[in-house]
This record gives C-alpha cells, structure tokens and sequence, in this order.
C-alpha cells in the first residue's frame, strides 16, 4: 500500500546523516520543504505564465521563462543535498535558495509579473534568508535586498522598471517589508538566543549527569563511557592501557568517629589531590563510596605503579582539617593492566582483586599484578 507518510518523512530528511545534530537535521528538512515548495509554486506559475502568453505576449512569456528557470533551481537545491550530504553541499543549497530567490523578487519587482502585483510576493524573501543565512548574514541580504527595490524603484524617470506603480504604492511597499523584515530579524534574533540558551542548558546538565556532586570528579556513568572510548581506541592503535582501584583505609572509622560531614570533606579533598596528581590523559572517577577509579591510557603496570605510589605517599602525608578537628588517612590501590582479550568488567574486577590483596596486606599499599 502507498504510504504518503513515509514518502514525506524520506523526503524531508534527504541529505540528512545520523551525525547530524538536531538543529543542522531541521535545517536541511527546512531546505528540503521550502525547496519542495519553491519549485511546485514557480513550476505552476511558469507554466500558467506560458498558456497565457500563448508565445505571442512578450511579458508572460519572459515571466513563465523565468519562473521555469526558478523552478529549476529549487529542484536543484534538492539534488544538490541528495547527493552531497555535508556541511558544504548543505551551505551551497541554502545559498542557491537564497539567492535565486532574491533574483526571483526583484525581477518580479522590475517587470511587475502579472498585472503588476509581482511585488507582493517579495515578502517571503526576510523569513527565507534569515533561517538560511542566520542573523547576520540575513540581514545584510535583507538589507542589499531592500536597497536594491528602493534603487530600482525610485530611479529616475522610472528608468529601470517596466511596470508602473503609484508613489504611493512604492512607499508603502518599501515600508511594510522593512517592518516585516524587522519584525522577521527580532523573531531570529529570539529563536537563536533561545536555541544558545538550550543548548548551553543541555551541556551543563549532560556535563552535571557524568560528575559526582562531592568531589567534583567523574561518576560512574562517566567513568564508563570514558573506559569504553579508550578501551576501543586502545585495540585499534594496540596501546597499553592501565586500570587502578583505589580505596580509602578505614573510612568507616572516620565516618563514626569525625561524622559524615567530615568523612565527606576526606572524600572530597583525596579526590582533588588525586585529579591534580593525573596527567592530562588520565581520568580519576569516584566510583562508589570512598572508592576511586583510575584509567591511565598508555601506560604499563610497572608506570602505574610508579604513580599509585606517589600518591598513596601525598594522601597518606597530607593533613584534612574539618573545624577544629585534623585527621590523616591512608588508601590501598590494586592495579591491573589490561590485555587485548580482557573485557572491562574483568580488568575492573582483577583492579579490585589486587586492591583486596593490598587490603590484607595490610592497608596503605600498592598491589599489581604478579
């Protein structure tokens, strides 16, 4: 059975990826649409201009020419998406729209299409330009736009039209679609400004969703997207790839002894001095509780071990002070360098083996695999 849905929703999203973001796939259903439109209006009008002019009236024939040309050119913005599906071939496409339009209404403009009403449809050329060119962009083309009517318009002795228009119909002309224009710039001006602000939104609460609130470092989520990225870029370039599992020693007392208030200030400056202990490419996340999980791309056991040790020594020399009260603490780190066949739930789990072995070997150690 003919599906008329499914033909539409295909057509529309023609030179659409899945790379896409949401707002370059609307605009290019946008280009498809208005070009859909574009080239059916100009296609009907030129043909009706055609049986008119019976090719015997100059004018209709020149206009049912011209709009034909029009047509073409819509139908062309189409393929032009269809088949280069980039930025580039989007960017040509709007600009082929944009400016064979503008074309368009200026000739109509110029020759007054049918029965001198061709300037009422120069109207349509601000929300055009505007949605393809942007902000900027569209209001110098409305602005260019606008002076090039007023020139042809008001040049002397009428020099440069072929249709006749009253000083009244001018003016008013002119007027109305500088106020539309406007009218058209402050909405584009508002949809952009919104968008940003959307967008900024969206950033910060995916951002918010990946960090754990304490300590200001990589949760879980975001530690596993993370491990996945680098795990799957580890295999192709075949790189080492080390993971360590770092638990603070006793916390439990600390919690008792000091309150929660107090074990959450630990948490929170162990897992600042471990962030600024890291190279750029390594990531610490807080992975439950008082545990830590490290991922250091690039780097061996023997690397890793070098580095869990300067840290465990920096944690276990620092003073936290919460109030009147100054505490130290201790961590035990179990390290596991991956292998080509290991899953990341088997790295994580022999990480948290080595760092169970550190924990009965008496805490505030290193433990890698033998």
């Amino acid at each position: 059975m003919f599906n008329v849905k499914k033909l539409i929703f295909e057509y529309l999203n023609t030179g659409t990826k899945v790379s896409n973001s949401p707002a370059v796939r609307q605009q290019i259903q946008v280009t498809n649409l208005f070009g859909f439109i574009g080239y059916t209006i100009t296609f009907i009008l030129g043909i009706s201009a055609l049986q008119r002019s019976d090719f015997s009236h100059n004018e209709d024939l020149y206009l049912g020419i011209v709009l034909l040309i029009a047509s073409v050119l819509f139908f062309l913005s189409r393929i032009i998406l269809k088949h280069f599906q980039s930025k580039n071939g989007y960017t040509f496409s709007a600009n082929l729209v944009t400016y064979a339009l503008m074309v368009l209404m200026l000739y109509l403009v110029i020759t007054g299409g049918v029965k001198s009403t061709g300037p009422l449809w120069i109207y349509i050329v601000p929300p055009v330009v505007l949605f393809f060119g942007g902000l900027k962009r569209g209001l110098i083309h409305v602005g260019l736009f606008a002076v090039a009517v007023i020139v042809v318009m008001w040049y002397p002795n009428n020099t440069m039209l072929l249709a006749h228009y009253s000083d009244e119909f001018k003016s008013r002309l002119i007027y109305s679609f500088i106020t539309v224009g406007m009218l058209f710039v402050f909405y584009e001006y508002s949809r952009q400004r919104s968008f940003k602000i959307l967008q900024e939104l969206s950033q910060r609460f995916e951002k918010q969703a990946r960090l754990d609130p304490l300590s200001g470092l990589q949760n879980r989520r975001g530690m596993l997207e993370k491990l996945e990225y680098e795990h799957q870029r580890t295999l192709r370039h075949t790189k080492n790839m080390t993971i360590m599992m770092c638990d603070i020693d006793n916390f439990k007392r600390v919690n008792d002894e000091f309150g929660h208030d107090a074990g959450d200030q630990v948490i929170k400056e162990v897992g600042q001095l471990f962030a600024k202990g890291l190279r750029k490419q390594d990531t610490v996340a807080r992975w439950g509780g008082e545990e830590f999980l490290f991922l250091l791309p690039e780097t061996t056991q023997e690397q890793a071990f070098i580095l869990a040790e300067k840290l465990r020594i920096k944690v276990a020399d620092s003073e936290y002070v919460f109030g009147s009260t100054r505490l130290s603490v201790t961590v035990s780190i179990g390290i596991y360098q991956m292998h080509p066949q290991d899953s990341l739930d088997h790295a994580i789990s022999r990480a948290d083996t080595n760092l169970y072995r550190a924990k009965t070997h008496g805490r505030n150690c290193t433990v890698k695999t033998d």
